[in-house]
């Protein structure tokens, strides 16, 4: 670990103690309480491939926001439309418990139990 405004050097033998010497060093050069010194840690030549990991991981986590709050929407959405539960758990590809667990979410219950028949197409007769 090198610390070269300070001219420091100092080693751990994982990175959790590098860091603790690195503070402990920093804080007696510096003269002040251990406490009082952050520390942030960069594996040189690693460094790019750090970076996209955490920008793949950001970019990760909004994508299941927003595929959570998509899927709350279209749960609620076939619900209110009168789809089953097993309907509307058919049409987005996920199991029925899933479709009940959304739906327990927002208060959404099917408004009957019966096959769905989308309202814009005309039941068709026999």
């Amino acid at each position: 670990m090198d610390v070269p405004e300070l001219r420091i050097h100092t080693f751990g033998a994982t990175l959790a103690d590098a860091e603790e010497m690195a503070r402990d060093a920093i804080a007696l050069v510096l003269e002040v309480p251990m406490d009082q010194v952050s520390v942030s840690l960069e594996v040189v030549g690693a460094s790019g491939a750090l970076h996209e990991f955490t920008q793949a991981r950001e970019a990760s986590e909004k994508a299941e926001s927003r595929l959570r709050r998509a899927q709350q929407e279209a749960v609620d959405a076939l619900l209110e439309t009168g789809a089953s539960q097993r309907d509307a758990a058919r049409l987005l590809g996920l199991s029925h418990q899933r479709v009940s667990q959304v739906a327990r979410k927002s208060g959404a219950r099917a408004k009957r139990s019966g096959s769905f028949t989308p309202r814009d197409r005309p039941k068709e007769s026999a």
